[in-house]
Order: C-alpha cells, then sequence, then structure tokens
C-alpha cells in the first residue's frame, strides 16, 4: 500500500530564534510507521514530521515547521501519489502568527486611527481599534530584544489540513486524530466522532491529555458508525491502526 503519515507538532515563527509550539512528540506517528514496517508487505510510506519530532526507522523523511509547510508538503505528496491510507496523527498547532508589535507601536497606530476619524475617516471607532490591534506596525527586528518590557503577538486562525484530506485522497482510509483532556470516554467518544464526520474521516484515534501525562497512551479509536475500540498503549494503538488499514 502507499501510506502518508503526518506526526510531530508544528511551530509558528515569532522572530527567528523564538516559537509558538506544542507539546506533541510525533512519537507515536513514528511506532505507526514502524509496525507498517513491520508486517513485511513492503508498503511505501511518506512521512511527514516537523523538526522536533521522534521519526521512524526508514529513510526519504520530509520534514516540515509551521502549518503552511506543512500544507504544502500535504499537497505536493498528494498531487504526485494516490495514497491507500492517509494517518493524520500530526497536532497542527489551531493559530498561527499573525503579527508581533509592542504596546508602544500599537498606541501609536490606534492615535493614528482614532485621529483619522475627525478628519473623515468613515471608519466607526471600533472599526478603527479592531484595525489597530489585528494589523499593528510590526517589529522589523530578525531577533527581537529580551530588553523589551513587553511583546504582543498577534495569532489567527490556521488552515485545518485534516478538512483538506478527502478532497486529497477520496479513496483512501484516512485516520485523524483528536486530543481532549480530562474529560470522560462518552465525551472523548462524542468531539472525536463529530471530528470524523465533519472530515469525512474513515477512524479517529481520541485521546485524553490526562493519560498521557499520567505516563500511559490510552484512546479510543472511533469508526464511522459511531462504535469505537479502547485502546491501551501507543504499541496497541499502532497495532489497530495498521490492523485496520490491511483490512480496509
Amino acid at each position: 500500500m502507499k501510506i502518508l503519515i503526518t506526526a510531530g507538532g508544528t511551530a509558528e515563527k515569532i522572530d527567528d530564534v523564538r516559537r509558538i509550539t506544542n507539546s506533541a512528540t510525533g512519537a507515536l506517528g513514528a511506532m505507526i510507521a514502524n509496525a507498517f514496517k513491520a508486517d513485511g508487505q513492503m508498503h511505501e510510506i511518506t512521512y511527514i514530521c516537523t523538526e522536533d519530532a521522534v521519526r521512524p526507522d526508514m529513510s526519504g523523511v520530509i520534514i516540515c515547521g509551521d502549518v503552511n509547510s506543512v500544507k504544502e508538503a500535504v499537497l505536493s505528496a498528494c498531487s504526485e501519489t494516490e495514497y491507500d491510507v492517509i494517518v493524520h496523527s500530526m497536532a497542527i498547532g489551531d493559530y498561527r502568527v499573525r503579527a508581533v508589535s509592542d504596546s508602544a507601536l500599537i498606541t501609536e497606530k490606534v492615535i493614528e486611527r482614532l485621529s483619522g476619524l475627525a478628519c473623515g475617516d468613515s471608519s466607526s471607532p471600533e472599526e478603527a481599534v479592531r484595525d489597530a490591534l489585528l494589523s499593528p506596525p510590526e517589529i522589523k527586528e530578525n531577533k527581537i530584544s529580551s530588553e523589551k518590557e513587553d511583546l504582543i503577538v498577534v495569532l489567527e486562525k490556521a488552515p485545518k489540513i485534516i478538512s483538506m484530506l478527502r478532497g486529497l485522497a477520496p479513496n483512501a482510509m484516512i485516520v485523524g486524530f483528536k486530543l481532549l483532556s480530562d474529560v470522560s470516554e462518552d465525551e472523548l467518544a462524542r468531539v472525536g466522532h463529530a471530528l470524523l464526520v465533519k472530515n469525512d474521516c474513515d477512524y479517529v484515534l481520541a485521546n485524553d491529555l490526562k493519560t498521557i501525562k499520567e505516563g500511559r497512551h490510552d484512546g479510543i479509536l472511533i469508526a464511522r458508525d459511531g462504535t469505537y475500540e479502547n485502546v491501551y498503549g501507543k504499541e496497541e494503538i499502532a497495532a489497530l491502526i495498521v490492523e485496520r488499514s490491511l483490512n480496509q
């Protein structure tokens, strides 16, 4: 089979040395890739991961950083290959950096916009302030000085990679992932199935951050009809995903 796996946690650039990221390690994605390799059927695996992610024992890994680079890598991979299975385990950031500013620059922009209202600007005060806050003058330093008293990072919604997958691979078996924190199993199943339906996945692996922090990595693999199987530990999760892929 031709298999696409994504893993790790994206990182959005603030400046040349600072990033906004998450705690995803990519360990589960690497274990899934190794489990596919271990079944002896010579699958063709494309593995897209972030720079600091755990990597499987294979060559040809595609390294990405922010959400945009992941999007481009997925688009490129799917344009070149018709995948049988896509396992999207990467923890994509919900937001990306729109602008980096500080209070002095934003205050200056607010005053400028409000002054413009007195000179015939047709904007309302609310629109003027909102524009100043969401599109502020940006700090131009490649590495922002640590002497600054404050730093204001404006974020915007990032593109949802999972929402693209069915259109890119209409015949693939798609496995999505959903991470919640300290919720009941019923809630985990409800939210995970809603993600599955919204994005036309075949399965969603829903897991709880609380179990991961406690040294476990339990989860539930949810099918299209809403039924699910409990899995306990990364190895069992990887084995079940491989089994479902082979039996599709």
